[in-house]
């Protein structure tokens, strides 16, 4: 499932990251793939303290949002990786790595962008993904996060002007396919509905007792 998000970072987090980022170092983003021909960006490289700052308050907030818990069911979190785009800068598309070499290595099930950088601050740089409906587009507002399966084809869009500064990081799911994240995501949409209804027919119990029996089912721990 592919969705954008809210305020997963608040304004004060938002403005945390950007003052890290603008004491910290950025190297060359091929230093993480040497070999690729189409990534043209910055990034602060691990071990830099205001990254590593930087990256813990990022996961903070991803750890702590509801959605992304209830639509990707962590197992596992990379370290994140804030990212600098400036004119003449894209990274074209790609699908990201399925193993990534950390301790323990992880399996890339869901990716992630997190927007520091508000969108009137830059022209072009849309994250594009392919998707069955056509190529969508997003820039997100400061704070704000899409998280798509890492089996898409995405790009960042050439940068025209301005500065774009986003987060990045990757999910290894308790639940490994992305068709049963579907449905559980799809019955959790369901729940909060009737929720917002005050089920007048008591029926969210039955569609937890579904959603947690599938889950019961799915879940790799």
């Amino acid at each position: 499932m592919l969705q954008h998000l809210k305020n997963v970072l608040s304004e004060e987090e938002v403005a945390e990251v950007r003052e890290l980022a603008s004491k910290g170092k950025f190297v060359e983003g091929k230093v993480t793939n040497p070999n690729s021909r189409i990534k043209n960006n910055l990034q602060m490289p691990y071990g830099d303290p205001h990254g590593e700052r930087a990256a813990d308050v990022v996961i903070a907030a991803l750890a702590r949002n509801q959605a992304v818990k209830d639509l990707v069911y962590p197992k596992q979190i990379s370290r994140p990786t804030v990212c600098r785009y400036t004119a003449g800068m894209t990274y074209g598309f790609h699908v990201d790595a399925a193993i990534f070499r950390s301790e323990p290595p992880m399996r890339s099930d869901v990716s992630c962008t997190v927007f520091i950088s508000g969108p009137d601050e830059y022209e072009g740089g849309e994250l594009e993904i392919q998707s069955g409906s056509g190529m969508l587009r997003f820039k997100g507002d400061a704070g704000d996060a899409v998280i798509y399966p890492s089996t898409t084809v995405h790009r960042v869009a050439p940068l025209q002007s301005g500065e774009r500064l986003v987060a990045i990081n990757w999910f290894q799911s308790m639940v490994r396919d992305q068709r049963h994240r579907d449905v559980l995501a799809q019955l959790q949409q369901i729940d909060n509905v009737l929720y917002a209804a005050g089920d007048p027919q008591g029926s969210r119990v039955l569609v937890d007792a579904i959603r947690t029996n599938l889950l019961r089912m799915w879940a790799e721990l």
